[in-house]
């Protein structure tokens, strides 16, 4: 495996510079105990020799190819959808890659085969696939085919002939994945600095640069928000002990059902960039179960409404005028929003709160310096945070 793995990056040195390079990052490592062919996590690509030995070099090619784009993609880094099982996480990672780069040896599953429709991100994707289990009375179990059977399985199918379900090979893809934010911006940096994409479409290409806009740390913003902000929904799952984490996340998956809205500054002091942080902000919150989110743009009135399903990749933005805060929050209590998330720079006369206003305020500023200069009168309003940029 070693002189294989060695020639296809050589290969590839010249070919295909962003895959060559994060595989670079990590070490190659041989691990018999898993039902997967290949996968990746914690700065490594483990391969188990018994089925690896027995593919052709193409789809050895094309397997690693598969690993690469995940890593990439940052799925095992940095993308972990609330609420979904290893199963469904690595199921539905294979289904964005599938989606949108053919692989011709070696078998990657498309949303088709699964009844879902093409075009969406990966959290959505592994939710889905989630209900899918859910529904056919399968649940979180590790075992058996789950939604899809009858069809062609991820890497061709069974052939190493060990008789284990294509839910064990899927979990077993995710076993290595956990949050590492060092890994995840060294492979921000590859991806900020390539400038030949080889092999990969520019559609792929545009989707790489989208994990790398701006995001807030929804957890922790949902912790500091009154109980009574944060409604959400537990749905009772049938979910096995994680191996990691033990019985911690057994027996049910949160579904918010806040009826939140976030308002996006589009008024001239803002500039594009910003805009385009603003918006990664707002992607980012799709992976921790939202199904939609209300997004109003606003400069010295309301410019635009959107009720938003999916991760946005292009945004006509309307207004460029003066700023006046009192807008969106007098639209949110007319509206009877749980919570208002206020993306600006902060460039503007404190909104008056309306009587009886229940809704519970989120001030997000780009940067430290927006939020000292403007932290005083905004927290007298809602509670204050910065974005995580890159």
């Amino acid at each position: 495996m070693e002189k294989r793995y060695s020639d296809i990056l050589e290969k590839w040195f010249i070919l295909e510079p962003p895959l060559f390079q994060v595989l670079c990052l990590h070490d190659l490592k041989a691990e018999t105990q898993m039902a997967c062919p290949l996968r990746s996590g914690r700065k490594r690509i483990e391969y188990n020799p018994d089925i690896v030995n027995e593919m052709s070099d193409e789809a050895l090619e094309e397997a690693l190819r598969a690993e690469a784009l995940r890593i990439l993609l940052k799925h095992p880094y940095e993308r972990r959808p609330e609420g979904c099982s290893q199963k469904a996480m690595g199921l539905g990672s294979n289904l964005v890659i599938g989606d949108n780069y053919a692989h011709q040896r070696f078998k990657i599953e498309t949303p088709k085969e699964y009844g879902l429709k093409g075009g969406m991100n990966y959290e959505w994707y592994a939710r889905q696939v989630e209900e899918q289990q859910e529904g056919s009375g399968k649940g979180k179990s590790d075992e058996g085919e789950g939604p899809g059977n009858g069809k062609a399985e991820y890497g061709g199918g069974d052939k190493d002939g060990d008789g284990k379900g294509s839910g064990e090979k899927y979990r077993d893809l995710a076993e290595l994945w956990e949050e590492d934010d060092m890994t995840a911006q060294l492979i921000n940096g590859i991806i900020e600095s390539t400038k030949s994409w080889g092999s990969l479409s520019g559609k792929f290409a545009e989707m790489l640069n989208a994990t790398l806009k701006a995001k807030i740390n929804w957890r922790n913003i949902f912790a500091g928000f009154r109980a009574s902000i944060i409604s959400s929904k537990r749905k009772l799952t049938r979910m096995k002990p994680n191996r990691r984490t033990g019985f911690d996340n057994m027996g049910s998956i949160r579904r918010f059902d806040t009826k939140l809205l976030v308002a996006v500054d589009v008024s001239g002091s803002v500039p594009t960039k910003s805009l385009q942080y603003f918006y990664g902000v707002i992607n980012s919150a799709f992976r921790y179960g939202f199904e939609s989110i209300d997004v109003i743009q606003f400069d010295c009135g309301i410019k635009a409404v959107h009720s938003l399903k999916n991760v946005v990749k292009d945004v006509a933005i309307v207004g460029r005028g003066g700023t006046s805060f009192q807008e969106p929050v007098d639209y949110a209590h007319e509206n009877g929003y749980d919570g208002l998330i206020m993306l600006t720079d902060g460039y503007a006369p404190p909104p008056c709160i309306p009587e009886g206003f229940k809704t519970g305020i989120l001030w997000v500023c780009e940067n430290e310096e927006c939020l000292e200069h403007h932290k005083s009168w905004m927290e007298k309003t809602g509670r204050t945070c910065v974005m995580q940029i890159g």
